[in-house]
């Protein structure tokens, strides 16, 4: 089965093509306040790479407005209606959450497919927009996670909020210790980062009775996390993966 899979976040939008639940070729990603005009650039980028038709296609997005115009372009490129992650297509995956009605598509993509991949207790690291650290036990049940800020929103809020600091370049730091202005600021945002995921992975592992098997991905992990002893596995593209595998189950299922 093929499928166009389309995952939406709040700064950047990724596509790929599966097939059988694997990627054919690297994905595409655009950025979403471009997404108006290089959503369907993208789409013909990706068609054109493949002769094979596409079966199916569906979306995984935060961004509740970008839904029906990714949905608009998809039906224009391959004449067919692409499905909603979470609406049309469930996500098979338990909480232990007070309410789960609000947790992202995102976060329970990557926590379906990193437990996939590992079959094993779990954390999922996201550095994107915002940096969110989420665990999984042993059985494959999402027992929560923590949200912060992510790296650049964070440079922007220290500037926006002081009256000298400027925005970070978030040039990753070169030593222990910043000898300028701007050297301090990239240190701060990287080492505050950094120290929030392992101190989180350390309460996961208390949860757990285990160390869990650290997967990363988002935008910002290679600069972030890349060169980290906490990473064991870099998966960039964990969501788009997580499209194409609940789509791969209810075609299963059906």
């Amino acid at each position: 089965m093929s499928i166009l899979a389309v995952d939406i976040g709040n700064s950047r939008i990724g596509l790929g093509i599966y097939e059988d639940g694997k990627a054919r070729d690297a994905a595409v990603r655009i950025a979403s306040a471009d997404m108006a005009s290089q959503l369907p650039q993208a789409i013909r980028e990706l068609l054109d790479r493949h002769s094979s038709p596409i079966e199916h296609a569906a979306i995984a997005s935060v961004v509740p407005s970008a839904i029906e115009p990714t949905v608009r372009e998809i039906r224009s490129a391959l004449g067919m209606e692409a499905q909603i992650v979470g609406r049309d297509v469930p996500i098979p995956v338990e909480t232990r959450l007070k309410d789960s009605s609000g947790v992202g598509v995102d976060r329970l993509l990557g926590a379906l497919t990193a437990y996939v991949n590992t079959q094993t207790p779990c954390a999922v690291v996201s550095c994107g927009t915002a940096l969110v650290v989420d665990c999984i036990d042993a059985e494959g049940v999402f027992r929560g996670g923590a949200i912060a800020p992510g790296l650049a929103m964070a440079a922007e809020c220290l500037h926006a909020r002081t009256a000298q600091l400027p925005v970070a370049d978030l040039v990753p730091p070169a030593g222990p210790l910043g000898l300028n202005t701007m050297e301090a600021l990239n240190l701060g945002l990287y080492a505050q980062m950094q120290g929030a995921v392992r101190h989180l992975l350390e309460l996961y592992a208390d949860v757990l009775g285990v160390w869990p098997h650290v997967v990363a991905t988002g935008g910002d992990a290679q600069r972030i996390l890349g060169q980290s002893e906490l990473v064991d596995s870099l998966v960039p593209d964990l969501v788009l993966q997580g499209i194409a595998l609940v789509c791969q189950y209810q075609s299963q299922a059906e």
